[in-house]
């Protein structure tokens, strides 16, 4: 796939700082999307999805810090993994159609937990990303945005404390 990616761009010198990006953050992405889709296909859709979005918009790639550059990557996949979720809702396959009449949790729910999760203040979904999507210990964490551990551990609690209220009121979880 790196290869049909290359040939979208026009320097050999975007070519390499593409496939360096590639290389770096390829296997997070996909963990990412895997998340999200749960499905290998779908998720390998989304990285390439992703990483053509990338290359639709290299000339901004300059402009992104390193250390905010897998944060973006990270977000560009979320989008790319939940228009391939919304596209799935809309085709039911009949052999799925009982489990869905009988009212099994689905792709429905998810979006509502994924539009949950969004409402969280960024300090509170900053850490619950980094820890749950991108898989960073709390240390990790803790150097990545310039807090102490302590700081971090609070935030991810009261980030799942106010995540679960959020899904009482809605009704998403019982």
């Amino acid at each position: 796939m790196l290869i049909f990616l290359l040939d979208a761009l026009e320097s050999e010198e975007d070519r390499r700082e593409f496939a360096v990006i590639y290389e770096q953050h390829h296997a997070r992405l996909e963990n990412a999307a895997m998340r999200i889709l749960k499905n290998q296909t779908d998720a390998e859709d989304a990285v390439q999805n992703a990483f053509m979005q990338v290359i639709r918009h290299f000339e901004k790639i300059s402009e992104i810090s390193c250390k905010d550059l897998p944060f973006w990557l990270i977000s560009i996949v979320k989008n790319e993994a939940l228009i391939i979720l919304r596209k799935k809702k809309k085709v039911i396959l009949l052999e799925d159609w009982d489990a869905v009449e009988s009212g099994v949790p689905g792709i429905t729910e998810y979006e509502e937990l994924v539009d949950l999760f969004a409402r969280l203040p960024d300090t509170y979904r900053a850490v619950l990303e980094m820890k749950y999507l991108l898989g960073y210990s709390y240390k990790e964490i803790s150097v990545r945005l310039g807090i102490s551990e302590t700081a971090v551990n609070t935030r991810a609690s009261r980030g799942r404390a106010l995540l679960r209220k959020y899904m009482e009121q809605e009704g998403v979880c019982p």
